[in-house]
Order: structure tokens, then sequence, then C-alpha cells
């Protein structure tokens, strides 16, 4: 698909932009519900994410060996156009605050675990560049995750349990109005996530790439 931009000029000409050139600059426009697709069998975490058409549109990468969590996204599994960084302010993640921004060093806010509330129930929340807060992100069922753990530890049966133990998170505005939802899909050799947008809400950029950050600090369950 292209996008023309038609410009007033003497010789009426029309200049084209490819969706191809915008998404090495942003990942935006965003096309629901997004799959996110880790890789297996490699010594980092990375997923790359699809939109509905099927299109790569970002290519997730944690860096390994750092003392502060910190990870790349590009715009790619080729990995030579970054578009965003995210990286903690801390070692310790127990109410870690994990900034956002992309690749000309703007902030374009943050996502931050609730360490007391996220005992029980996963817990994070969604702040913009001004830190206001936009949107909280909770888990819907925390059972799931207690199941999951006791079963885990089953020879065989724990194998299993990645494809019928399937976490959710919900993301809702200041009215707790559900604008968002996060769950994983069923799946045995690898995980699978997947976005669905369920309102009107205009933070696409910001909610996905803070349901990044939170699948690699929580994709162990399930």
């Amino acid at each position: 698909m292209t996008i023309t931009f038609a410009f007033r000029q003497p010789e009426n000409r029309i200049i084209k932009l490819s969706n191809q050139f915008i998404r090495k600059v942003i990942m935006l426009p965003i096309s629901f519900p997004l799959d996110f697709k880790f890789k297996i069998f490699t010594p980092s975490n990375d997923f790359s994410v699809f939109d509905s058409q099927g299109n790569e549109i970002a290519y997730t990468r944690q860096k390994i060996f750092k003392i502060k969590e910190a990870i790349e996204i590009f715009c790619d599994s080729s990995r030579q156009e970054r578009l965003y960084q995210i990286r903690a302010d801390r070692i310790i993640d127990f109410n870690a605050c994990y900034q956002i921004s992309n690749e000309q060093d703007a902030n374009l806010g943050s996502v931050r675990r609730s360490g007391i509330r996220s005992l029980w129930r996963t817990h994070y929340e969604i702040f913009d560049a001004n830190n206001q807060k936009l949107y909280d992100i909770s888990e819907a069922n925390p059972w799931i995750a207690v199941v999951d753990g006791l079963l885990g530890e089953i020879p065989i049966v724990g194998f299993f349990t990645g494809y019928f133990l399937n976490p959710s998170y919900t993301i809702a505005d200041g009215n707790n109005t559900q604008d968002y939802i996060l769950h994983k899909t069923p799946s045995l050799m690898e995980r699978r996530f997947r976005l669905e947008k369920t309102s009107h809400a205009n933070h696409d950029e910001l909610v996905t790439l803070s349901c990044m950050m939170l699948m690699l600090l929580e994709r162990t369950k399930g």
C-alpha cells in the first residue's frame, strides 16, 4: 500500500512515500490485533510483532548480560533500523520504572510495576511523557499463575501447561474502561501473545511498547 501526499507546486507534482519508509521512523499506524511470537532456542528473549495483515512491524530484542533491564525495538528482524529503547531505572524490578524513548531519544512515556499490588495479581501502570497516569494493566485471573506454578513442577504434565494455562491482562483507563486486552494464546514449543484493541483509545504506540516490556517480564507464566 502507498500513501500519497500532494503538495501545491507549479508543476502539480505528486510526492509519494511508502508505508515501509514511514515504519522505519515510527511504528504507526498500528493495525490490530497484534501477534507477538517469541523465538525459541535463542540465548536472548527475542520476539517479532505482526499486525492483522501478517506484516512484521517490529522486532524486540532484550539485551543480555545487562545489570539493568534494557530492550531494543527494531522495525523488523533484520535489526538494521532501531525504532525504540526501553530502559529500567534500577537493578531490582520490584517497583522498577521502565522508560520508553524513540531513536531520537525523545521520552514517550513509561511503564511501572506496582510491587506490592503485583504480589498476588500482576499489576503495571502506564504513564505518558509528562508522567500522567493513563492506564492500569491488571492480570485478569491470578489463579492461572498459581496453578501453572504447581503443575509446572510435575514431569511431563508441566510441558503442557503452556497450552491450556494462558494468562490475560486488561488495559483500562482512569474510568476503568477496558481499552485493550493482552492474552497468551495456546502453544507448546513457543510463547505467543495477542494484543487486541477494544475501544477508540489513541495511545496505541505507548500501550504496545508497554506490553512488550510486560511480556518479557511475565513471559514464564503459562
